[in-house]
């Protein structure tokens, strides 16, 4: 049988596509230069950041300051507080001030649990006959970390709480987030007319913050 030269053409031509094809899946797997193919290449890498827990609580209001004012007289106590209208506040007598209430922002990247102490005492602090020292968390208003706009984390403040050394937990889950991280502390004194005078000072009063397991 004649092969015509079209044909023996044709013949040839595919199988110098077949080798050469060959020749460039060799070179590919042996990791030649991509133009060979005409194909692009590419591979894919991993980028890693790892962000630390970090706890870290500040005083955003770390002073009370009831100035000064006369008490009553007759075996009677004269109490004051802090402004948290909840809690009667706004309403301190004689020329008493009405400052508001301690500030806990948690300024760090986790969620804590807030509690207070003092190593002042009611006695120690006040003085005279039957004093009274107490604390009590209480809410913030739009910025409000102790479980949002009704503070239902807010714990220990069905009654007011004396002051002892012993830590007492005030908030459950104080968040992080810039929008809601904070819970105020208000404070509260009874001023026996027997208690003596010039200015009391508390600096015995902590804040402390225990991260919460993730």
């Amino acid at each position: 049988m004649k092969i015509s030269d079209r044909t023996l053409i044709i013949l040839i031509l595919l199988a110098l596509l077949s080798v050469i094809t060959s020749m460039i899946l060799i070179l590919e797997k042996l990791g030649a230069p991509s133009f060979l193919t005409g194909l692009a290449t590419f591979d894919t890498g991993v980028v890693n950041v790892t962000i630390s827990a970090t706890t870290d609580i500040n005083l955003a209001v770390d002073n009370v300051d009831f100035g000064s004012g006369t008490v009553v007289l007759g075996g009677l106590n004269t109490s004051v507080n802090t402004s948290d209208t909840a809690w009667g506040g706004n309403s301190n007598p004689s020329t008493f001030a009405n400052p508001g209430p301690f500030q806990v922002r948690n300024d760090g990247n986790v969620d804590v649990n807030i509690s207070v102490n003092s190593s002042s005492t009611a006695a120690t602090f006040i003085g005279g006959t039957n004093p009274g020292y107490y604390f009590v968390g209480s809410y913030v208003g739009t910025d409000e970390g102790c479980g949002g706009a009704d503070g239902v984390n807010i714990t220990n403040n069905a009654t007011l709480n004396g002051f002892t050394s012993s830590a007492l937990e005030i908030c459950q889950n104080l968040t992080y987030a810039d929008a809601a991280d904070t819970v105020n502390i208000s404070i509260f004194i009874d001023i026996p007319s027997d208690a003596t005078t010039g200015l009391k000072t508390d600096s015995g009063f902590e804040v402390h913050a225990e991260r919460i397991a993730a």
